[in-house]
């Protein structure tokens, strides 16, 4: 099935899940600020790097020493 194929894809940085509460900028009946639960999904962003970096897709793409990046007045470079 299409998600078995999915599950089979490479996987990168684990994703973990955190409920948080928010404080919406609008009011109830009473006047009071109303609140709503959501989920939060996040990476851990050195997982990411290290996924990206030991991507062997991106080897000929990984510069390690600065670089001058900058646009002149024709857009280019």
């Amino acid at each position: 099935s299409f998600l078995k194929k999915v599950d089979e894809l490479p996987h990168g940085a684990a994703w973990s899940c955190k409920k948080i509460s928010i404080q919406r900028n609008r009011t109830d009946e009473k006047g009071e600020l109303l609140h709503e639960d959501v989920e939060l999904w996040m990476c851990n962003p050195i997982e990411c790097i290290k996924g990206l970096i030991g991507n062997p897709l991106f080897k000929d793409q990984m510069v390690y020493t600065p670089a001058c990046a900058y646009m002149d007045s024709a857009g280019l470079h």
